[in-house]
């Protein structure tokens, strides 16, 4: 006899589910996992530049000479993403192209209405500062808990709508454009083909400082720990480590704001977390390799497209329950530190930590 799967998705009530229930949940789930790593960020070495400021007031690019002028953002920013070049240019031709490239990307219409909204948004209402504020307090944090790795510089840039976060070994550039408001004009004027609206309605200023953190850290980990031909329990545990690590750094971020959700998907997540367990459980999608079945649990949608789990439902539910894994684990391995935790792959012990709620 098949079970109707949308069945999975009604209320569980009776005798029957309170037993089920019970059964489920343990004292740990009581235990705050992410107390122990609320450390003093201390003193950070990162250093923070804003190229924004360079598109808004444009004038001759640094000399291609003198590194002692350059702030770190020349080469990610008009070589890697706006492509206008190579920096450092190799020769007066190519600088001077480059010059005219920079002038004609910052005379741009575009351009200005996007550097307008990152000055009215974010600038002048201290968004940025704030941000940087509570980026560095990360970022030593992160020290603290990974003393062989270094913080990034942080730039705060405009990207021309490529990037929302730029991550390299030694630079975190953020694309403020992402996060000025789903109502700017700058924003509601995309293509919608390539940023259509509910991916226009996350670019808002609260996402900023996590969208920022996350970015560089998945970045940051991926050589050592992305399982690049993994399954998909293997890929959740990855992103479930990532988002606690985002979680213990950044205590003050909320975490639907970790996850680029609103705070009403948030408790969706939350009340339907044990039927969403369910379904994958039922389906086996955690022993699949196939990318395609991975996608639909991972990737940005309008809500969750795997299974019957329902339309009412936020994306990427696979993150919130691979950090799910990895809090309920934290919570019975209180000895256990950050670093400790990035070099677990073995998925069988989350597993058996694990304790849906709902």
């Amino acid at each position: 006899m098949r079970v109707q799967r949308d069945a999975l998705f009604l209320p569980l009530t009776g005798p029957v589910a309170l037993g089920f229930m019970a059964l489920l949940l343990t004292s740990c789930q009581d235990k705050n996992p992410y107390s122990p790593f609320d450390k003093d960020p201390g003193v950070t070495t990162a250093i923070t530049t804003k190229s924004w400021e360079a598109v808004q007031q444009p004038s001759q690019l640094p000399n291609p000479q003198d590194p002692s002028t350059w702030s770190g953002w020349e080469a990610p920013l008009l070589s890697g993403i706006l492509q206008l070049g190579p920096w450092p240019p190799r020769n007066p031709s190519e600088e001077a192209m480059l010059d005219t490239a920079w002038q004609s990307f910052t005379a741009f219409e575009g351009t200005r209405v996007g550097i307008a909204g990152i000055d009215s948004v974010l600038h002048r209402t201290g968004k940025i500062e704030a941000a940087r504020s509570a980026l560095s307090d990360a970022f030593g944090r992160f020290e603290q808990h990974f003393p062989g790795s270094a913080a990034p510089d942080i730039d705060f840039s405009y990207t021309g709508f490529n990037y929302s976060v730029y991550p390299t070994a030694s630079l975190l550039l953020i694309g403020c454009e992402f996060f000025i408001g789903a109502d700017h004009p700058s924003v509601t004027q995309l293509p919608p083909h390539i940023y259509p609206r509910y991916m226009q309605e996350r670019m808002v200023p609260e996402h900023l400082i996590g969208d920022a953190l996350r970015g560089w850290l998945l970045v940051h980990f991926q050589e050592e720990h992305y399982p690049k031909q993994g399954q998909l329990a293997d890929e959740l545990l990855y992103w479930g480590k990532v988002l606690f690590l985002s979680r213990c750094l950044a205590p003050d971020v909320q975490p639907w704001d970790l996850l680029d959700w609103t705070e009403e998907e948030w408790n969706w997540a939350r009340q339907h977390e044990m039927q969403v367990w369910i379904e994958l459980r039922q389906e086996e999608f955690l022993y699949t390799s196939k990318r395609m079945d991975i996608q639909r649990w991972v990737a940005d949608a309008p809500f969750t497209k795997a299974g019957a789990v329902p339309q009412d439902s936020p994306d990427r539910l696979g993150w919130y329950l691979g950090m799910r894994w990895v809090e309920d684990f934290m919570a019975r391995h209180p000895e256990m530190t950050l670093e400790q935790l990035m070099d677990q792959s073995n998925v069988l012990p989350f597993l058996q930590s694990y304790r849906p709620k709902g």
